[in-house]
């Protein structure tokens, strides 16, 4: 689903959040929901549409907060998709909220670093069958 992320270690992908993201790879990140809303999105990568656009235009990447939580719902995605069998299973689970995040919806949560461990490790428990 998300190439750019595909395989990265964690040095590999510090230095890609450092360097900054390209803004292709958001694009592609973004056009790759089909159920959650392009706004729940952007908030979660912690950019504006217009942020994307001037990034664009002047043919930069994205800074190193942007590119870090883009990375993250990357993984928080590709991670449900694990989870819960399906990419369409993974967007309605992320967009509704979960019991197991004080009734949250987890695509929210992913705005903090606290906030996205909770759900991978929410997540991880339901891997394991846990859910209490």
């Amino acid at each position: 689903m998300f190439q750019f992320a595909k395989g990265l270690s964690p040095l590999q992908a510090h230095d890609l959040i450092t360097e900054g993201l390209p803004v292709d790879s958001a694009r592609e990140l973004m056009a790759s929901f089909l159920i959650i809303d392009r706004d729940a999105v952007l908030k979660a990568m912690g950019i504006s549409e217009r942020t994307l656009q001037r990034a664009k235009t002047a043919d930069r990447p994205l800074d190193s907060n942007a590119s870090d939580r883009t990375l993250r719902l990357a993984a928080v995605a590709e991670q449900a998709i694990e989870v819960l069998g399906s990419q369409e299973a993974a967007e309605r689970w992320l967009a509704a909220p979960a019991m197991g995040l004080d009734q949250r919806r987890p695509i929210d949560l992913l705005q903090s670093s606290e906030g996205t461990e909770l759900v991978k490790t929410l997540l991880t428990r339901m891997d394991y069958g846990v859910y209490a």
